[in-house]
């Protein structure tokens, strides 16, 4: 890991604060990675709206070149009201959009998915459009 936690804009934080909160403990998959992604905002170093956040660092609306166990994907991480995956936008309440969130290029990721514990490497964070 490029940074010794995940790094976030505060206003970001905030909001995904406010997103998972009412999400419950279980053993559903879902709920598994909200939970660490909950560990995980405890931690966050937090980038306020006066200093420069890192241009390789992931946040809502990044675009992302990952490589995963499937091969190379290119995908762009938003709020859950703006996923769609046909345009492959995937939302931040996602195993995938959770795993990735604050994370920073050439990190590599332990994260749990649907077909079992996986790691991921992020190749490149851009903040333009697709």
């Amino acid at each position: 890991m490029k940074y010794s936690s995940i790094v976030l804009d505060k206003k970001e934080y905030e909001l995904i604060s406010e997103l998972i909160h009412p999400i419950t403990e279980s053993a559903n998959l879902m709920n598994s990675c909200i939970s660490r992604l909950k560990q995980e905002l405890k931690t966050a170093k937090l980038i306020d709206e006066t200093e420069s956040f890192p241009e390789d660092v992931i946040r809502l609306n990044s675009i992302v070149d990952v490589n995963t166990p499937f091969g190379i994907m290119k995908i762009q991480l938003v709020l859950p009201e703006n996923s769609n995956s046909e345009q492959k936008r995937i939302s931040i309440l996602t195993p995938m959009g959770s795993a990735l969130i604050g994370y920073a290029e050439t990190d590599r990721i332990m994260w749990e998915f649907p077909n079992g514990v996986q790691e991921v490497e992020i190749l490149k964070v851009s903040h333009s459009q697709f």
